[in-house]
């Protein structure tokens, strides 16, 4: 039985009621309480979880937690400084730290998380029988799939799905950590056996004021977040790699660094032989080498592989589980995922919506693209307005027709987003050979591009991946990119 004193949070401003209550679940979302809950009030950006105190009140909450100091609450009360860091707190605590019982891999970085942790779980899978993901994607914790709400979940669901994982047996697992959770407090009680870094590029600046706090906030998995015993597992394949490797090392941590091609790199790659279906090479740690295949096209996914085998050899997976795991990966939901078709166009739907993702996409369909490689994409309202030039003008060098249209508007106007990325097309030198079009409407958008693409050609339909809505101001619309494509192929008589 866990009572309220037990886990009370160290940032405690004032408490009123009897502390000495049984507490029998957490919730910080009051539609979710039952009764015996404590109810952490956590601020919000548009409505204060104080707000809800009362309606947590009638679903039968036993104490609350919160940032406010309202009165006339019947149940003791926990003021604190910052409700974010209670929460994370009194959930590590009402749960027994279940991720010190069991070897948490934590990946961050701008791209490649997703399908680095698919990587490694089924890496994970052949080394050990069982292992957990939690992503952009969903949480799949092997007993159950969620949709996942964010990245990093809040700190209570990440504590309650570890704590459900080891009661399912389940000792191995891994996370995407997002910049977000590291400055809100989201994996703060988290014991972690490896930290991965795969790299930093333009984008979240709408939540962070310049790329140095941006590079601060992920270096806080490595160098502030607890467990020091950890591995750093580091790219050197970036700039900002590099910076985390010389201030990891002179925090005296363990640091091993991961390259696609740099021989002078603890993990890296040689002998590589790419194709349109995927990639071959050797995975190199010291004086092992051993064959590697993974199903995935590019080069940016054999540094995803190289990664994901660096972290999982770091938990105990041997080169055999990595070489096997790796191949078991057929694709990653919305990250160049193939759409099948019978008129010999090549179609991928990938998730890329920072400059550098588009870029890695671009260059890695150009050597298996015969004709036109044509691009579909936009950029989201509400996000990074400085990348959205930058991306047009990537769009535009590396495309043979670009076709500029809406992401997920949210509160902006579609036009003006596309505006501002057209400013970036505008730079590129004028070539009679390629060809821009806009059409605000993306399934219209999708459409154009596939009706002007014949044999040969290679179309990818770029920013939202595996999403299945759009989002505007008022209301989020079923939306698929997949579907769409999918759904222009399809023949009359296939509904039948």
């Amino acid at each position: 039985m866990k009572t309220l004193r037990s886990i009370l949070p160290s940032n405690i401003a004032s408490t009123t009621g009897v502390l000495d209550i049984e507490i029998t679940g957490i919730a910080f979302d009051s539609r979710r309480v039952n009764k015996g809950d404590l109810f952490v009030a956590l601020p919000g950006q548009h409505i204060d979880g104080s707000a809800f105190i009362f309606d947590a009140l009638e679903r039968g909450a036993a104490a609350v937690i919160t940032e406010s100091s309202r009165k006339n609450i019947e149940v003791p009360v926990v003021k604190v400084k910052d409700a974010r860091q209670a929460l994370s707190e009194v959930s590590a605590k009402f749960y027994d730290q279940p991720s010190e019982k069991l070897k948490l891999i934590g990946i961050t970085g701008t791209k490649g998380k997703t399908t680095i942790t698919y990587l490694a779980q089924a890496i994970l899978k052949k080394a050990f029988g069982h292992s957990f993901r939690m992503g952009t994607v969903e949480y799949d914790m092997e007993f159950a799939k969620i949709p996942a709400s964010n990245t990093t979940p809040e700190s209570q669901v990440l504590q309650h799905l570890i704590d459900q994982a080891l009661k399912n047996g389940i000792k191995h697992g891994i996370i995407e950590v997002s910049s977000h959770a590291l400055k809100s407090w989201r994996v703060e009680h988290l014991q972690f056996a490896v930290a991965g870094f795969t790299n930093l590029s333009l984008e979240h600046t709408e939540f962070h004021p310049d790329m140095n706090d941006y590079f601060n906030a992920k270096k806080r998995l490595f160098t502030e977040i607890a467990s020091p015993e950890k591995a750093c597992i580091i790219s050197i394949d970036d700039d900002y790699g590099k910076r985390l490797v010389a201030e990891c090392k002179a925090a005296n941590l363990k640091v091993y660094t991961v390259s696609l091609f740099d021989q002078g790199a603890d993990y890296h790659s040689e002998g590589l032989k790419m194709s349109g279906a995927g990639s071959d090479f050797l995975f190199c740690h010291g004086p092992e080498k051993h064959s590697c295949h993974i199903n995935l096209p590019g080069e940016f996914n054999v540094f995803n592989a190289i990664m994901a085998g660096a972290m999982s050899h770091a938990v105990g997976a041997d080169f055999a589980a990595i070489s096997a795991g790796l191949g078991a990966v057929k694709n990653v939901p919305g990250r160049l995922e193939a759409i099948h078709n019978d008129q010999g166009i090549n179609v991928v739907v990938d998730y890329a919506h920072s400059p550098a993702a588009l870029e890695n996409v671009l260059k890695a369909m150009r050597p298996v693209t015969k004709n036109r490689l044509i691009t579909v994409f936009g950029c989201g309202g509400n996000r990074s307005h400085e990348k959205r030039p930058v991306m047009g003008k990537v769009a535009l060098q590396y495309s043979d027709v670009v076709v500029v249209t809406s992401d997920n508007p949210r509160k902006e106007q579609p036009e003006a987003i596309i505006e501002q990325i057209m400013t970036g097309i505008q730079e590129v030198p004028a070539d009679a050979n390629k060809k821009v079009m806009q059409e605000v409407d993306r399934k219209s958008a999708i459409f154009k591009a596939l009706s002007a693409a014949q044999s040969g050609d290679t179309v990818i339909i770029a920013g939202k991946g595996h999403e299945t809505g759009q989002y505007f101001a008022d209301r989020t619309v079923p939306f698929d990119d997949r579907e769409v494509a999918r759904s222009f192929f399809r023949k009359p008589d296939d509904d039948k």
